[in-house]
């Protein structure tokens, strides 16, 4: 291949990478409003939930408050609570209306919050100890800054908790994220996806990471969650070294020109020209199927789940031709 080949293709990557920029700016645009409606579904849900029950408990202490004071003042202390869990909503929902992205503050900064959150509505100050040796990355940060809280929330709604520890640790290979407290704990086999676990569970999943939790009736609750800092290659397979040379060429080109993200979203843009919005879910069951695909392998395994021959004839070309 001549000078003025590869000049060309040089040049062919660098508008492919500019547009692939554009289109994330598009998607992050359109996720923060994805975002601000699911924040005011959760309104809607968990403090519409919390001021009904708080108005009902209300309304029975007044009725009984002569009756028998006793039992009233059983439901002043329950509505008591559910005040305060009204309370929390309310400043979850509004910091995160306010905070357009985490990625301008740090992880002690974020954690600080929460945890200062935490206190005012609770009255407990849990004990936070944050080592790093060295900035996170983005994903890690916004990872873990979110389990924090949705722990912490937890604690706040159900634990019952007097004391709550919360640390991290990292190094150059991992972070390490635990956090305890001394609440009332839970059987694991009767909640296995409540308070909050199975959410917890798949952002640690989706950074390829561990999570453990430690708990019984009356044994307070332990999270544990590892994720890695070092990324594997993207769509790297196991038996990389036996790919044909077309392949091992193709990874090395996305590899340079952009990272796993703008890749799905180039599947994605070029699959819903042709198929529709669909095309989001086709990607990610793809990808979930098939976790050790190659770039080549992964734009086959989706262009099968095309029903028309021709656009899947079209969609293999249309992605495969940008890396030739």
């Amino acid at each position: 291949m001549d000078n003025t080949m590869v000049s060309k293709h040089y040049n062919e990557l660098l508008l492919k990478q500019e547009e692939l920029q554009q289109y994330l700016l598009q998607i992050e645009e359109l996720a923060t409003v994805q975002e601000r409606k699911r924040i005011a579904r959760e309104i809607h849900d968990s403090l519409g939930n919390a001021l009904t029950s708080l108005n009902i408990q209300m309304q029975t202490a007044l009725k009984l408050w002569h009756i028998d004071p006793f039992e009233a003042e059983r439901f002043l202390t329950a509505a008591q609570k559910l005040g305060v869990v009204a309370i929390h909503e309310v400043r979850q929902s509004v910091y995160a209306l306010r905070t357009n992205d985490v990625q301008e503050q740090s992880l002690q900064e974020l954690v600080t919050f929460v945890v200062n959150n935490f206190h005012q509505t609770t009255g407990i100050l849990p004990s936070t100890s944050i080592s790093l040796s060295a900035p996170l990355p983005i994903k890690v940060v916004t990872t873990i800054y979110r389990i924090v809280q949705e722990s912490l929330t937890n604690i706040c709604k159900y634990a019952q908790a007097t004391k709550v520890q919360i640390i991290v640790d990292a190094n150059s290979n991992n972070v390490l994220l635990v956090i305890r407290d001394n609440g009332k704990g839970f059987s694991l086999s009767e909640k296995k996806t409540g308070f909050g676990i199975q959410g917890i569970k798949e952002r640690v999943t989706a950074l390829q990471g561990n999570f453990n939790i430690e708990t019984e009736p009356g044994g307070g609750c332990k999270i544990t969650v590892k994720l890695p800092l070092i990324e594997p290659s993207i769509l790297e397979t196991k038996t990389s070294k036996n790919l044909p040379e077309s392949t091992t060429t193709l990874a090395n080109q996305l590899n340079n020109l952009s990272n796993k993200e703008s890749f799905i979203c180039q599947c994605e843009r070029n699959l819903a020209e042709l198929i529709g919005p669909i095309a989001s879910f086709l990607v990610q069951k793809a990808i979930k199927n098939n976790p050790y695909a190659s770039c080549t392998e992964l734009v086959k395994f989706l262009a099968a789940e095309i029903s028309n021959p021709q656009k899947a004839q079209k969609f293999q070309q249309i992605l495969l031709s940008n890396f030739n």
